[in-house]
């Protein structure tokens, strides 16, 4: 009932707005905001969007699809798009396809911006390209996106500094399983940090197209990772019974759970100088193969195989400078 009614006033809005209609804006314009609680200053306007490359794509009733500028930086550079009556507007969209929007509904809905594909706004889109490079996700501490503190009958995060990594694909460094069964839904796990059991954050696997269940078969407690890499959701449900405030880190599938990580030689959960020193032995060899390749010093698949050079290097530069 309360879905139906925020239907009728969505669709209300739409048709009263006076809105005059913003030029056409990249991500970063509509999500950068300075208010308090995170919301666009573009919130209930009617916008064009440059957009940028499809990081993920949930089906269902209401298909979504999580874009990300590639371009923008490490801040403000996601939003989410969601086809809001399940027109079957994305059905040929693919993830790594960059994709422009216009006359898309930018609403704030359980704290996180949307840009809504309504019909009635005569709205469409552009597959600019195609088969584009997937963003490397923002590293960051669990505290950086921390979990919210416990009252009576709620969840409330302290502050919104999270708030510029709404929709961005990040990973979360060196965290293990704390505890299940939190949020709203119940549906919450905490990760916490292994080099500092002070800093948590929520995770979920709602949008996990590998979960059977409520939560990914990995999902367990005292479960290890080097790192957990998703795309952060707010989600904010204030009531005369509840208040919810929170970040949820939301992980796609398998891939996102990575217990053993590229170019970390030594297994430490880090990439460094020791695990330079360990990639320096096999500089330039050309008999790598299976089973170890190198000592995983071979690890990119282009170019002469069985070489380490300098596509490996750059794979490992990438890894140390990110703070792998």
């Amino acid at each position: 009932m309360k879905e139906t009614a925020r239907i009728v006033v969505t669709l209300s809005v739409l048709v009263l707005a006076t809105h005059a209609r913003a030029e056409t804006l990249s991500i970063h314009s509509i999500q950068y905001t300075t208010d308090a609680n995170g919301a666009s200053l573009y919130d209930g306007d009617i916008v064009d969007c440059l957009g940028g490359v499809v990081i993920h794509k949930v089906e269902g009733r209401r298909p979504r699809l999580v874009i990300q500028d590639t371009s923008c930086g490490e801040g403000w550079c996601g939003i989410q798009v969601k086809d809001l009556f399940g027109s079957g507007a994305f059905t040929d969209v693919n993830i790594g396809d960059w994709v422009s929007f216009r006359n898309v509904f930018v609403e704030e809905n359980k704290g996180t911006t949307f840009l809504q594909y309504i019909l009635d706004n005569d709205p469409n889109f552009e597959i600019v390209s195609t088969d584009n490079p997937l963003p490397r996700p923002v590293t960051v501490t669990p505290d950086q996106i921390a979990a919210p503190v416990e009252g009576v009958d709620s969840w409330l995060v302290a502050d919104h500094n999270a708030e510029k990594y709404e929709s961005m694909l990040i990973r979360v460094q060196d965290a293990v399983i704390e505890a299940t069964g939190y949020g709203k839904a119940y549906d919450n796990y905490v990760l916490q940090s292994n080099s500092d059991s002070n800093h948590i954050c929520w995770a979920s696997d709602y949008m996990n197209e590998d979960a059977e269940g409520i939560y990914h078969s990995l999902v367990t407690i005292g479960q290890s990772f080097c790192g957990v890499v998703g795309i952060l959701e707010q989600y904010t449900s204030i009531s005369d019974e509840t208040d919810y405030d929170y970040y949820q880190l939301l992980t796609r599938n398998t891939g996102d759970f990575i217990i053993d990580q590229m170019a970390d030689f030594d297994e430490d959960c880090d990439v460094d100088s020791a695990d330079f020193g360990l990639f320096a032995i096999h500089w330039l060899r050309e008999d790598c193969g299976e089973p170890d390749w190198c000592g995983g010093a071979n690890m990119v698949d282009y170019g002469p195989e069985g070489t380490v050079g300098m596509a490996d290097m750059s794979e490992f530069a990438w890894n140390w400078l990110a703070g792998k």
